[in-house]
């Protein structure tokens, strides 16, 4: 996508990305390049991948032990995953929110937040020089705001838990079984502006309950652009939906002065983000099972995670090429 487009109805990819015939196309291509990825990371775990690629080296077995390495894999991811939960389960505990509501010091929330919540201080303590902005408007913005905003979120998380059969949710295939999910970006009772979106809001519910919620990240949104083959599928734009180009600025430093800034893309809908996710868990726990290796549905977005996070190691000279290497490591 590109900033530019954004606001203007006629050239925004928001209207054509949620139409069933274009998530169609989407999803044809991520289900045709999963395996073809799975395979990849497979290969890049074992590790005699790099001496097998050379014709002067001879191995005793020319095919790595699939399920073990899909079991490293997996596992890594989760205890990854688990060592951040931890953080999150007990900043966010009923009792440690009680407290803070009976408390009604949304100045000292703020503050909590900022320094026990893994993503608001990675975002704090980033060098990127893309977060500079955040970063200021983090700063002042507006204790009460940010201390309703997750209060909202909880609730939300809950009621959404409470009303939302796992096993029923593992199986939804339509973007309009997942209309609610939408409400995190578009309502005003979830949202800080510049402060707090979906990357932020995302992050907390995936450390919450991953049955139900994935990482709006940038493993998973680069994930998906490379899944997709980085098409555009004919939106307006001419780019893919998963990314997002600042083309409102353009970086001086750089030769012919033409290069703009790239990232994920911050404003993807949730619903539609989850639709993909889901589908993609079915298709990863399918491949597993040809190996006799169980992915698990309550840790499914883990899972998603996981091998996100491999492709994005496998695609990190692509990435530092089209961010101008304004990364740091995968989450």
């Amino acid at each position: 996508m590109r900033r530019s487009n954004i606001k203007n109805p006629e050239k925004s990819d928001f209207n054509q990305i949620k139409d069933s015939k274009h998530i169609s196309q989407v999803w044809k291509s991520i289900e045709t390049n999963i395996p073809i990825y799975l395979d990849k990371v497979v290969k890049m775990n074992d590790e005699f991948a790099g001496l097998k690629a050379n014709p002067y080296f001879k191995v005793q077995s020319s095919s790595p032990d699939i399920r073990k390495h899909l079991t490293e894999i997996f596992e890594e991811g989760l205890k990854k995953y688990e060592k951040e939960e931890l953080k999150y389960k007990k900043f966010f505990a009923e009792e440690s929110m009680n407290e803070f509501e009976d408390e009604d010091d949304p100045k000292a929330f703020k503050s909590a937040l900022s320094t026990k919540v893994p993503v608001i201080l990675k975002a704090r303590n980033s060098q990127r020089p893309l977060m500079r902005e955040w970063q200021e408007k983090f700063v002042i913005s507006k204790p009460a705001d940010v201390y309703a905003i997750f209060f909202n979120l909880i609730d939300f998380m809950n009621e959404y838990i409470q009303e939302t059969d796992p096993s029923e949710f593992g199986k939804l295939n339509d973007i309009g079984e997942l209309e609610k999910l939408y409400t995190l970006n578009e309502d005003d009772d979830y949202n800080v502006p510049g402060v707090i979106g979906m990357g932020i809001k995302s992050a907390v519910l995936f450390h919450l309950d991953p049955k139900y919620f994935l990482a709006a990240n940038k493993n998973t949104l680069y994930g998906f652009h490379f899944l997709s083959n980085c098409d555009s599928f004919g939106l307006p734009s001419g780019s893919n939906e998963f990314i997002m180009i600042n083309d409102l600025h353009e970086d001086s430093n750089r030769r012919h002065h033409t290069n703009m800034l790239i990232d994920q893309n911050y404003w993807y809908p949730y619903d539609l983000f989850i639709l993909y996710g889901l589908r993609t868990f079915r298709k990863l726990k399918e491949l597993c099972a040809i190996y006799k290796y169980t992915l698990s549905d309550e840790n499914r977005f883990v899972h998603v995670n996981s091998f996100m996070s491999k492709i994005w190691e496998l695609k990190i000279d692509v990435i530092n090429t089209m961010t101008g290497g304004d990364q740091e490591d995968a989450r």
